[in-house]
């Protein structure tokens, strides 16, 4: 039977490996999806004899676990309100069983405009910590096994101890060495700093994009560090430095070239990167734009200057809700990087256009 009920104390998340499964390790049902790992959660059938998946955004970064309270009324018919306490229990994720997993109610429709897939609730970095759990980027693979890491060498396994109880790694940052917070959920970064002035950058640091947090928005300044960075012993040539207010990271753009296993309930970590580095600078791209998640898309509040938002014509007031021609919240895990330019459907004064944006370099990779 489900059971998703309202609790007023916060219960620890108690996950075991399936009753027939043997000790080694497991591959989990998760999608790498634009460099965020999506984990399904199987809920046993209630009177309806209907079987419910949710879809986690699972998050190193993350302390706590959140459920959409749109998707708890889906499949309990039980209404709660944000903030409120509930549970999961009877559930599983492949060879996973959840007997009882506590999340918090709260809106997490910008994550799915954001994804441009639904998204159900993010699963906090404590879920998993009776496992090693495995991320592997090269091979899109997340998987879980009992066990333990062996003691920290500075080589290939890593304390994670720091400011709280998440996973931290030791960085250096052209000689300044930094806890950064290993966070999977921040896919698309490279490095996020406070202070960014106080280290030695390439140019000027300006701001160049936005990012939605819960409840407010952060603009975020953006700059080439002159140097490189050293991760886990693999260089890092000249990387680029986002400028946040709080948690230090270590983001998806250099996860992605590591298969890591993480020991959250000793503090360690294994970092093997997948080639012998170093990992090159490359040509950074933004489109330059404050974006506002809404139902219909991407509501413009900013253009940043000297950006190809602000080169294309796209104004601020702007309702993004298609790009190349697909729907904002249907475009899926299909990256559309790869290309120079962006159609972008927008509304404007009640008009429907399509603005052309070339997608130029804002921080192009220095050239030897």
């Amino acid at each position: 039977m489900i059971a998703i009920l309202s609790v007023l104390t916060l219960l620890a998340a108690q996950a075991s490996p399936a009753a027939d499964a043997d000790r080694g390790e497991r591959v989990l049902p998760a999608e790498l999806c634009r460099g965020f790992w999506l984990m399904p959660v199987e809920l046993e059938p209630g009177p309806s004899g209907v079987r419910h998946t949710l879809w986690f955004l699972h998050d190193t970064g993350a302390s706590a676990t959140y459920v959409e309270p749109d998707s708890i009324e889906r499949v309990s018919g039980q209404r709660v309100e944000t903030g409120a306490r509930v549970r999961l229990s009877d559930a599983s994720s492949g060879p996973l069983t959840i007997n009882s997993l506590t999340a918090r109610a709260a809106e997490l429709d910008h994550l799915a405009i954001g994804l441009g897939r639904p998204i159900d609730g993010i699963m906090s970095v404590y879920a998993l910590q009776d496992f090693l759990l495995t991320l592997d980027y090269p091979a899109g693979e997340m998987r879980i096994r009992e066990g333990r890491l062996p003691r920290p060498d500075g080589r290939t396994v890593f304390s994670t101890r720091g400011p709280d109880g998440r996973p931290w790694l030791r960085v250096d940052l052209a000689g300044r060495e930094r806890p950064l917070l290993i966070d999977s959920g921040a896919g698309g970064l490279t490095f996020a700093v406070n202070h960014i002035d106080r280290f030695s950058l390439v140019d000027e640091p300006r701001v160049l994009t936005s990012a939605v947090r819960f409840n407010r928005i952060e603009r975020r300044r953006i700059a080439r560090l002159d140097g490189d960075a050293t991760v886990a012993g693999l260089r890092v040539q000249n990387p680029v430095l986002e400028e946040v207010p709080r948690s230090e990271l270590l983001g998806g753009e250099i996860l992605r070239h590591f298969v890591i296993t993480l020991d959250q309930a000793r503090k360690r970590v294994r970092f093997e990167p997948a080639f012998e580095g170093p990992i090159p600078a490359t040509d950074h791209v933004e489109l330059g734009a404050g974006l506002r998640p809404v139902p219909e898309g991407f509501e413009v509040f900013e253009v940043f200057p000297d950006t190809p938002a602000h080169a294309a014509g796209v104004l601020a007031g702007d309702l993004v809700t298609h790009y190349d021609g697909v729907a904002i919240a249907e475009r899926g895990c299909v990256s559309s990087t790869d290309t120079d330019r962006l159609i972008l459907t927008v509304v404007r004064d009640g008009i429907e256009r399509d603005i052309e944006v070339m997608l130029d370099p804002v921080l192009p990779a220095p050239r030897p």
